[in-house]
């Protein structure tokens, strides 16, 4: 039987970069939606990002637990960067709206 698909260092490097762009900017949207209220409610909307963040990764390598060692580490490292960079770039295009 023919593969269709099959994950190789370049597919997963695009995931990678792909899911982390997204899920930056939804994690960057729970937290520019709060970000005007109180402390507590920011900080909820802050920890739920990050935990929000830490299961995605955690399910998405335990399914890629198969692979090589290279194709996990340079999908871990495109998601990781590109959600942290996505995230900050959504905040900071907030914080030009608001003038700060």
């Amino acid at each position: 039987m023919e593969k269709i698909f099959e994950i190789n260092i370049l597919t997963a490097s695009f995931a990678g970069v792909a899911l982390g762009v997204s899920n930056g900017f939804i994690s960057g949207f729970f937290i520019v939606k709060n970000i005007n209220l109180e402390n507590k409610n920011f900080l909820k909307a802050f920890v739920f990002s990050f935990i929000y963040k830490l299961v995605f990764l955690v399910i998405s390598v335990w399914l890629l637990k198969e692979k090589k060692v290279i194709i996990i580490l340079l999908y871990s490292f495109f998601l990781v960067f590109f959600q942290i960079f996505s995230e900050l770039f959504y905040i900071k295009k907030y914080g030009t709206k608001r003038n700060t």
